[in-house]
């Protein structure tokens, strides 16, 4: 599966647990091909509400962040990949 199919599963997965109005943000950056920012848009909402989709997996989480970059540099929040780690430390 490429990583564009497993975020339109990832986003798809976390629909009922974010707002309506979260949600349609997200899916707005995945069909506009805004990868980057529908994964961490929904990674940073799901933080805000500590919520996470029932199949979670964070290394499989981590890969999708590594192979776009957003480790090294996020779109939203400076601190992504930090607080991303914490997020799951805290768990």
């Amino acid at each position: 599966m490429q990583i564009e199919e497993t975020i339109g599963h990832v986003i798809n997965e976390c629909e009922s647990l974010i707002s309506e109005d979260s949600y349609k943000e997200v899916k707005h950056f995945y069909e506009h091909g805004e990868y980057e920012m529908a994964f961490e848009g929904l990674a940073l909402e799901l933080m805000q509400l500590d919520r996470r989709p029932v199949n979670f997996d964070y290394k499989s989480w981590c890969g999708i962040i590594k192979e776009m970059k957003l480790d090294q540099e996020s779109v939203f929040d400076a601190e992504f990949w930090h607080k991303f780690q914490e997020w799951e430390r805290l768990r």
